[in-house]
């Protein structure tokens, strides 16, 4: 394996990252200065961007001997887990030094611990949107606008923008770009890694000037539609407002961050169709198909469920459900909790079970494969059902044989015992994690099982919010360290969809060529 080869990388990575932090202290420093406890936020910022910039030119050069040519799978995987688990180091920093820095923090201020710190960053570089924060608005702007920018970045893939600027990675962008992408189809792309990576970012930064601009002219000041499209285009979920989406009460908000977060949780493959002409692949693309319809379906089944009930908003006030606002409200929340936003309007912990376990559903199976959202990917869970399906036929039909298809193609036995493998993975890590936090947390009894199992599915699925104690009006900020740790390990897994980070615990991973 070429160490050195993953040491220059990194070191680039590092400088990237830094270069953005940079970019968003004077960003903030030239529109927004002035506002209170800036002057510290300013300081955490400016000495992790030295940091970084330090440590990225030693990692530079260590490796300058490397074989810059040649990446294999094995290094392409340890690249993309460690980038993810040092990007998030880097990312964290300036919230735990503006906690150090900031004598007007609270003494038990959640910044003030460095694991808390690194989760809220994880948080924010997976997209998951789950924060340690229970009062948002204490945090000065400029590192509000980090947290969204982490969203942002993390989006499309640290490791996307890697090789989308980094072209000198020659064949090895398209091992670092499977691996991101790992399990998603890969249609429409081109051959060159690079001028594809170019063109998905472009596409991501139409979709975000878009959202932008469609949210100040409904209402949002210029600095909130920025943090908030930074968190939608990513399918993230943080927001500069305790009552998120809630606290701007107005339905042209809620129905520009539906649409835009619909068009997040799509396959980016589409987009990049798209815009060279091809509008029947839309059409034809069966996953995009039984995506639509999965929310189709639970949306009228949870405004069903919920019509003629009293609505509790994230800013308390209660709404009566007509047609029209149960409409409004189960909307949202399926488009938010599918595509792994997490943004919230509603208290939908107060919903029928019925709903609850509908929505669960959803952020289980998660939005498109080459999209920004989280869970196991539609395509995943399509191919599951087919199989299931299939087998059932077996039963009373034993001498068809049926090829499993997904649109026109056919799936092999390996695509077929991968997404089997994936789902099954993600079912004993989602439990796992559960029974870690629970264990941690001294939890017991059934109400409070749900709690850890919903915090164990959306930090895996990258999801953010859950039921119970870790609902829409509550934060992970209870939590204990360890438990903290867990689920930092559950957003990464989840994120790089396991496999990248679970191979490195594999002996036979380090060994041989």
């Amino acid at each position: 394996m070429s160490y050195r080869f993953v040491l220059r990388q990194l070191g680039l990575l590092m400088i990237v990252l830094s270069v953005a932090m940079l970019a968003v202290t004077a960003l903030e420093f030239f529109l927004w200065s002035g506002s209170g406890g800036q002057e510290m936020a300013r300081r955490g910022l400016m000495i992790t961007v030295g940091l970084g910039l330090i440590t990225g030119a030693v990692l530079w050069f260590a490796g300058h001997s490397g074989e810059y040519e040649r990446m294999g799978r094995r290094e392409a995987m340890l690249l993309v887990a460690l980038s993810w688990i040092l990007g998030a180091g880097i990312a964290a920093m300036p919230y735990y030094l503006w906690a150090v820095f900031n004598q007007a923090a609270a003494p038990d201020h959640r910044f003030l611990s460095p694991i808390a710190c690194y989760f809220e960053s994880m948080s924010g570089l997976t997209t998951t949107g789950a924060t340690v924060l229970n009062d948002i608005r204490s945090l000065p702007p400029s590192l509000l606008l980090w947290r969204s920018a982490t969203h942002w970045m993390g989006g499309l893939g640290i490791i996307v923008l890697f090789v989308a600027v980094l072209p000198s990675l020659g064949i090895g962008g398209k091992r670092l770009f499977q691996a991101e992408f790992a399990g998603g189809t890969r249609q429409g792309v081109r051959p060159r890694i690079g001028d594809t990576a170019r063109s998905l970012w472009m596409i991501y930064l139409g979709l975000t000037l878009a959202a932008m601009l469609s949210l100040r002219l409904a209402g949002m000041d210029w600095f909130d539609s920025l943090c908030h499209t930074l968190s939608m285009v990513s399918t993230g979920g943080l927001s500069t407002r305790d009552a998120s989406i809630a606290y701007y009460e107005s339905v042209w908000i809620d129905m520009i961050c539906i649409v835009f977060m619909l068009m997040a949780g799509m396959n980016f493959a589409l987009f990049f169709a798209l815009s060279r002409g091809r509008w029947r692949v839309m059409w034809k693309d069966e996953e995009l198909r039984v995506y639509l319809m999965l929310k189709l379906v639970v949306v009228v089944l949870v405004t069903a469920n919920i019509l003629g009930l009293q609505i509790v908003t994230l800013t308390g006030q209660t709404v009566e459900a007509t047609l029209g606002q149960a409409l409004r409200y189960a909307g949202f929340q399926t488009v938010a909790l599918h595509t792994g936003t997490g943004f919230a309007t509603a208290d939908y912990d107060r919903w029928p079970f019925i709903s609850q376990t509908l929505l669960i559903g959803l952020m289980f199976i998660g939005g498109c494969a080459g999209s920004t959202a989280g869970g196991i990917k539609v395509i995943r869970f399509w191919i599951v059902v087919k199989i299931i399906l299939g087998s059932l036929e077996k039963v009373y039909r034993p001498q068809v044989m049926r090829p499993l298809r997904v649109g026109k193609s056919v799936m092999d036995d390996d695509v077929k015992l991968g997404a089997m493998t994936y789902v099954l993975l993600f079912l004993a890590l989602s439990a796992a994690g559960a029974v870690l936090v629970a264990a941690f947390e001294g939890i017991g009894g059934e109400a409070d099982f749900l709690t850890a199992y919903s915090a164990s599915i959306a930090t895996l699925g990258n999801i953010g919010p859950g039921l119970h104690d870790v609902g829409p009006t509550r934060t992970y900020a209870w939590f204990s360290e360890p438990s903290l740790v867990v689920m930092s390990g559950l957003m990464l897994l989840g994120r790089i969809e396991v496999y990248a980070v679970a191979v490195l615990f594999l002996p036979r991973f380090w060994k041989g060529d």
